[in-house]
């Protein structure tokens, strides 16, 4: 988010917030096992992971072997995104634009709307049609920062704030573990909290 923010402050407002269609179910199995290869000459790992993504998932019972995607949530998965996504690094650095990205979420900043509206089709093309990938054009949108979250903040008048609804969620929990009356003493309920 600081590196966010010091990109806004330096004068490019605009974000191309790209949001991915279901990114960890579209994964393109030897795509990221040939992108590996270029870099792992072990083997045995690279067929350890060809395993692991092609373990499949069990549905009533029964084990359905993927032929796409990976397992979101498993200590893989932020690691296998990045070198899924290091091209899409690769193609915005080779462009010179500004990016703040982790794992699927990826945010472009430049000075104009115009500018924006422009990266977001090249890009968009780029991830559809060199990595196979899906944009979702519902979600993904070209708006000032302020209107923009990433990671539940966003940048408002040059600050790193709370997105508004990631705020009401952590207030609602707070209200839920500081009910009044309570006899709990402040330590106690601070780091109940925390």
């Amino acid at each position: 988010m600081q590196a966010a923010q010091q990109i806004i402050n330096s004068g490019k407002p605009f974000v191309v917030d790209i949001d991915l269609s279901k990114f960890f179910d579209r994964i393109h199995h030897d795509r990221l096992i040939a992108r590996m290869g270029q870099k792992i000459a072990d083997k045995r790992v690279l067929r350890l992971i060809g395993l692991l993504l092609r373990s499949g998932v069990m549905i009533n019972g029964v084990v359905n072997p993927s032929k796409e995607g990976a397992m979101q949530g498993s200590p893989l998965s932020p690691l296998l995104s990045n070198i899924v996504l290091d091209e899409l690094d690769q193609e915005l650095e080779k462009h010179g634009l500004e990016f703040c990205r982790l794992a699927d979420d990826c945010n472009l900043l430049v000075k104009s709307k115009k500018a924006a509206e422009r990266v977001m089709e090249t890009i968009s093309r780029f991830i559809e049609k060199t990595l196979k990938l899906q944009v979702n054009q519902d979600k993904s949108r070209v708006a000032l920062s302020d209107k923009v979250k990433l990671l539940g903040f966003t940048v408002v008048n040059g600050t790193i704030a709370i997105e508004h609804k990631a705020q009401q969620t952590a207030m609602a929990k707070v209200k839920v573990l500081t009910p009044r009356g309570t006899y709990k003493t402040l330590d106690t309920t601070l780091k109940e909290i925390n």
